[in-house]
């Protein structure tokens, strides 16, 4: 008996001493779950203070860092405060802070302080900032937006991109010594500065060419792009990984045929609610993305920025806020996303099928990545080509779809016809009048070895005078390139209510001055004013292979905001006339004739006619 209370106290003290350490280098994630996290509020921390900090740096597992507090930089931006601290152990003493690292909770005496978020390139020490857990409380855990009424149709399942040893297929943007030497002081204080810690863009299916065309933006957004390949990764495993503190998060943009997700780290957890990054994602406040675990595979070395290189593995919920802060995620509920059905024929035709999130900022974007990437993959880059482009977006509003198509031509590899594509999907997505659905985006690119064009050379008429009802026949002569001369015959109606004596314009046209005459005489129609008016315009956009030829018929009456008005009385036409509020203008008619050609038309040419 006395053996055994000798024992006791023993044990007791053995199990505090052991509850005093911190978690072992190598701690999974299901032990990490069981901890009970308690807070140090940012008035406690003190210069000096050592603890430590929680990520993944191989695998699922979640990995111990060492931490030194070196300060409080208070106020650092507008009612926000940072931690300034040293890290250490592992990779880091090579790596530096790692992009991907961003959310990484950091503990002193076993207490949350914070998330790793903020660090500098180029510097010789592993130096960063943490923001406290305190605001990312306060700024995510209020006012959560509701659960969308959305259940996913499809498996969740994600095959991950695998990556070399080697690394070489790799596309980093790091910068050697020898890149800054001779940068002078302005130049070397912006490289300096301090900076939300780079989120790695992880990409599988899609070209680099169309990749680095994209640099400009994702870096304004402070992502990194990293490509990697298909790899099977078995997800009936009995202990799948799980979101806690220190795990690994995936915001997913892309899935399917082409994949794109952004990794990062988990910082807090309260319930069915993550906390993440520790800085903003794009900065949209209310967001809608889905949220997914993630496996790291390796950590790529750089002097200007070291990345994590990993991919999702299992959707596990959806984020709903992405401020100053961090983003916060939802889990068990799903996010909407939008089949997308892309399709090249070319030197040979290839479709791809996959889903991209449903985000007016991301969506016109990414859909043009996948549009460059596809192309890019099977047409070659440099020489003539026609691109004949078709644009069809089928909206949860409407019964058919909004179509827009046409013909490009190119003499170098910037494809630009796709950008023209994307920028229709860009107003109907961020237009001003009402929040639409999309429910389906399918893109179909041919693509032509040859460059079909032709300038319009001269205009002819039948007769410079005309009655009203006539009919007029319209010469053109159009000049294919390195071809001979041709006659494009259009026959034109003179509307009987032409008002006798006037002077009338005869022009034929290419699809770019159509448009610049379209704004120029009647602006009203195209600055809509409601949903159905700009999907008319966007439908309504001329066409680079059609032969236009326009009359302009000046008539009574004018037009406000878009809308004709040829019957007024006179007493109102008057007081309209000098109206002082902008919208109205003018009233014309015009008589136009759109002839399909084989060619793209350049150029223009317009002779004058009079009405008896």
């Amino acid at each position: 008996m006395k053996l055994k209370i000798f024992y006791l106290p023993c044990l007791i003290a053995f199990f505090n001493v052991f509850a005093s350490f911190p978690p072992s280098w190598n701690t999974s994630l299901f032990a990490a779950e069981k901890i009970t996290e308690k807070i140090m509020d940012i008035d406690e921390v003190l210069p000096g203070m050592k603890g430590y900090g929680k990520t993944v740096f191989l695998g699922d597992h979640i990995n111990i860092f060492n931490v030194e507090v070196l300060g409080v930089l208070k106020n650092w931006e507008a009612k926000s405060n940072m931690i300034l601290i040293k890290i250490s152990g592992g990779p880091l003493e090579k790596t530096g802070v790692v992009a991907g690292m961003s959310g990484s909770p950091i503990y002193i005496d076993n207490r949350l302080v914070g998330a790793l978020a903020y660090g500098w390139t180029f510097t010789k020490e592993a130096i960063a900032g943490v923001i406290p857990i305190n605001e990312m409380r306060s700024t995510l855990l209020n006012d959560v937006p509701q659960q969308r009424d959305y259940t996913p149709s499809i498996a969740l399942d994600w095959d991950l991109p695998a990556f070399s040893d080697s690394g070489k297929s790799l596309q980093t943007a790091s910068v050697t010594p020898s890149d800054i030497t001779g940068l002078d002081s302005v130049s070397m204080a912006n490289m300096m500065k301090l900076t939300p810690i780079q989120s790695p863009l992880v990409v599988s299916g899609l070209d680099n060419g169309a990749l680095q065309s994209m640099q400009p933006f994702f870096s304004s957004y402070g992502l990194y792009p990293v490509q990697g390949g298909m790899y099977s990764f078995q997800t009936d495993v009995p202990n799948k990984t799980k979101l806690v503190p220190g795990a690994s998060v995936a915001a997913i943009l892309i899935k399917g045929d082409l994949n794109a997700a952004v990794v990062g780290t988990v910082t807090y957890v309260e319930g069915d609610k993550i906390l993440a990054f520790g800085h903003p994602f794009l900065h949209t406040g209310v967001t809608d993305l889905p949220m997914a675990t993630a496996y790291i595979y390796t950590i790529l070395s750089s002097q200007s920025n070291s990345v994590k290189m990993g991919s999702p593995t299992e959707i596990v919920g959806r984020i709903s806020q992405d401020r100053r802060a961090g983003i916060a995620g939802i889990l068990g509920e799903y996010s909407r996303m939008v089949p997308c059905h892309i399709e090249v024929e070319g030197l040979q035709k290839t479709t791809y099928d996959f889903e991209i999130v449903d985000d007016k900022v991301l969506m016109p974007n990414l859909v043009l990545m996948a549009a460059q990437s596809a192309v890019l993959s099977t047409e070659r880059k440099l020489g003539e080509k026609s691109v004949q482009v078709k644009l069809s977006v089928q909206l949860q509003e409407h019964e058919r779809p909004v179509v827009v198509e046409n013909v490009f031509y190119e003499l170098d590899q910037s494809w630009r016809p796709l950008a023209h594509m994307a920028q229709p999907l860009s107003m109907i997505t961020n237009n001003q009048f009402q929040k639409v659905h999309l429910d389906k985006i399918d893109l179909k690119i041919k693509v032509l070895d040859t460059l079909r064009t032709a300038h319009i050379e001269s205009v002819k008429v039948d007769k410079k005078q005309v009655e009203p009802g006539d009919t007029l026949q319209v010469d053109v002569c159009l000049k294919p390139f390195t071809g001979e001369c041709f006659h494009q015959t259009v026959t034109m109606q003179i509307p009987e209510d032409t008002l006798p004596g006037s002077t009338l314009n005869v022009t034929a046209c290419d699809a770019t001055y159509s448009q610049a005459l379209n704004m120029g005489r009647c602006a009203g129609k195209y600055h809509p004013t409601n949903l159905d008016q700009l999907l008319h315009f966007i439908e309504s956009t001329e066409q680079n292979d059609n032969l236009t030829v326009r009359i302009l018929l000046p008539k009574k009456g004018l037009t406000y905001k878009g809308e004709g008005f040829p019957s007024l009385p006179s007493s109102v036409l008057s007081i309209m006339s000098f109206s002082n509020q902008s919208g109205v203008g003018p009233l014309f008619d015009e008589v136009i004739s759109r002839v399909p050609t084989p060619y793209i038309l350049i150029g223009n040419q317009s002779i004058p006619i009079s009405v008896k």
